[in-house]
């Protein structure tokens, strides 16, 4: 994974997987938002998140579900309508195997354009990327680029990685040690310039 830790759009539109790993280590969501990172999700994303069914509830998704209800009273994740002409457009030239939440996300990224489309799917990160050419960021470049810029210490590397580990059942660990890696080594290259 081949990342930029010193860039990082500061408006994404996330999908599902995105808002669920942001999410998923409160030091991770306080220090995107101490940053002035802002999210915004779909109507879609918002149903898939809050009100799909699911086959079986744990304690695990049932706090990530407080997190998100609680960081939407406090404003944050607002909603970006996704227009229909323009997720109907997209449908037809999408790989198939991509959720409507992504969809929705890279329809309405892709008519806004100012904003860039955040997933930890690789799928939907290529199609987003190199066939409609948007700007896709993750949830490990964003942890890159909070370690980078300090807005995370070496001390939060650990406790963040535990928390991540405890609400996801496919954790991004490796990729957030290849982010933080990452992030040590560009540091140290500019303060060594």
């Amino acid at each position: 994974m081949a990342i930029d830790p010193t860039q990082f759009n500061k408006i994404a539109i996330a999908d599902t997987c995105s808002v669920w790993n942001v999410l998923s280590a409160r030091k991770l969501y306080q220090a995107a938002l101490s940053a002035k990172v802002h999210f915004c999700i779909t109507p879609m994303v918002l149903y898939e998140c809050l009100q799909k069914p699911r086959l079986s509830m744990t304690i695990e998704k049932a706090e990530l579900i407080r997190r998100l209800e609680q960081a939407r009273k406090n404003g944050q994740f607002p909603l970006q309508e996704c227009d229909l002409d323009d997720l109907s457009a997209l449908v037809r030239q999408a790989p198939k195997g991509l959720g409507s939440g992504e969809l929705s996300c890279i329809a309405t990224a892709y008519r806004i354009r100012s904003i860039a489309f955040m997933t930890d799917e690789r799928q939907a990160r290529h199609f987003a990327s190199t066939k409609l050419g948007l700007a896709v960021e993750t949830t490990p470049k964003l942890y890159a680029w909070l370690h980078y810029y300090q807005h995370l210490g070496s001390g939060d590397h650990d406790d963040i990685i535990n928390e991540h580990e405890m609400y996801e059942v496919r954790p991004l660990t490796k990729f957030f040690k290849e982010a933080y890696e990452e992030a040590m080594r560009c540091r140290l290259m500019q303060s060594s310039a």
